[in-house]
């Protein structure tokens, strides 16, 4: 069962838009979660029920940092990529140039 766990984490954090259409559901989750518990439970449930109301706001909580920290992995990712694009294009450039060079 772990393995099975590991591999679709894996297959999430890999691909882009499987990380991004995850990141969506959990985030709509999350923020569903937060509008009919802030409309819906009470104190009155808080009192009766302290373990399940305490419950549903760390799952409440630990969907909108998964999220979050979903963003942020997919931030960092798109900034490496942007910084091996630029790397790329910048020796492109001065390879054209010494060739360039070696001409004249």
């Amino acid at each position: 069962m772990l393995k099975l766990i590991a591999l679709a984490s894996k297959g999430i954090l890999r691909d882009m838009q499987t990380r991004r259409r995850f990141m969506f559901w959990v985030m709509l989750a999350a923020m569903v979660m937060l509008f009919f518990g802030s409309m819906s439970l009470s104190d009155r449930w808080a009192r009766e029920h302290p373990w399940l109301y305490l419950g549903y706001w760390f799952i409440c909580g630990w969907l909108a940092l998964t999220g979050m920290m979903l963003a942020l992995f997919d931030l960092l990712l798109i900034r490496a990529a942007h910084r091996a694009a630029r790397r790329k294009i910048a020796k492109e450039i001065l390879e054209e140039q010494i060739k360039h060079e070696r001409r004249e």
